[in-house]
């Protein structure tokens, strides 16, 4: 086994160009770590945040790759459950652009051998998140109604084939050009460029959703996701999509982060409405058992074929510049994964 690996580096923020090939020499897996080959890698709005020097708590230089599936190569000490060969997934935030890598064993969970791994991996960070915000926080009954924003995208879809598996009705807003891609998965397709999105969401439910799914935050989460929701409703946000606009730091998003942060909680208290942020490393580092079991479920859903992630497009992994400005020009639908064979 070769302890040589080559990764993506970000040495310096910038375009997508700064994305650097780097050849390092790894140390054997610590105490509670395991050495994995990376078959694939999921390409996540965070890593250009990262690229971009605005991801909070992340400083450069840094190999990003927020998620991953792979094969256990050796176990450090105290590992246990995993074996070598083991397929495995994880959240891993950053470090998985790389062919392979120490990774901490409390972050990964079996994943189902005889599944592509490009198709595998748009359900890890994707797939836990959407898991967790629909079952954990929403929680929606059958006949209930959700708003899912960017529906068409890596966790809009899953929103909405959780939301169809579950039997709950879900309106789904994308551009006009991915109403089929909606559709396609069971949702209501509403062209957030042409429609007033909160009203037509609360019309196709009968007086608003139980639960708004935002990526994007301030203003829009505020007039939109909130406005959508009925009495008793819970707008998640988590994201905030808009912080980044071709290639570069949009300074009027972040603005409008910053000042539309606030709610009422009196407002909020007398329509018994509640707002939710998610993000999945607290998931992961502070309720660790609820994360692998959630991922561990998601992952074996894929297996058996009842869940199904939308891989936009896949890219070798030294065209991870390539991967990036895809993403960035919101011109592919689904996933977009680096594979590294």
């Amino acid at each position: 086994m070769t302890d040589d690996a080559i990764e993506l580096h970000i040495p310096r923020k910038g375009s997508a160009a700064v994305l650097t090939p780097l050849e390092r020499r790894l140390s054997p897996p610590g105490s509670g770590e395991v050495r994995v080959s990376v078959e694939a890698a999921g390409v996540a709005y965070a890593d250009i945040m990262m690229r971009q020097g605005v991801y909070a708590g992340q400083s450069l230089p840094v190999t990003p790759g927020y998620d991953f599936v792979g094969r256990v190569e050796a176990l450090g000490a105290d590992v246990t459950g995993l074996a070598a060969g083991q397929r495995v997934a994880g959240v891993t935030v950053s470090g998985s652009y790389a062919t392979r890598r120490n990774v901490n064993a409390q972050w990964l969970a079996p994943a189902p051998e005889g599944v592509d791994a490009a198709k595998l991996v748009a359900a890890v960070l994707n797939g836990v998140t959407a898991w967790q915000m629909f079952h954990r926080i929403a929680s929606p009954a059958p006949g209930e109604w959700v708003l899912v924003h960017g529906a068409a995208g890596g966790v809009g879809n899953l929103l909405l084939e959780l939301a169809r598996i579950a039997g709950v009705r879900a309106v789904g807003s994308a551009s006009a050009n991915k109403a089929d891609v909606v559709r396609a998965r069971g949702g209501e397709p509403v062209d957030y460029r042409g429609e007033d999105v909160a009203a037509r969401a609360r019309a196709l439910s009968g007086g608003g959703v139980v639960a708004a799914f935002d990526h994007l935050g301030g203003k829009h989460f505020k007039k939109v996701s909130m406005a959508a929701l009925r009495p008793g409703g819970v707008g998640v946000l988590y994201g905030a999509y808009d912080m980044t606009r071709d290639g570069r730091v949009n300074p009027l998003a972040i603005a409008d982060l910053v000042i539309n942060a606030s709610f009422s909680s009196l407002g909020l208290f007398g329509k018994g409405q509640g707002v939710v942020t998610y993000s999945a490393q607290p998931w992961r580092d502070g309720r660790p058992l609820a994360y692998q079991k959630d991922l561990a479920a998601v992952l074996k859903l894929v297996g058996d074929g009842v869940l199904s992630p939308l891989v936009g497009a896949t890219f070798p992994l030294h065209e991870a510049a390539q991967a990036h400005r895809a993403l960035e020009t919101r011109s592919v639908a689904g996933k977009i994964v680096l594979v590294t064979a």
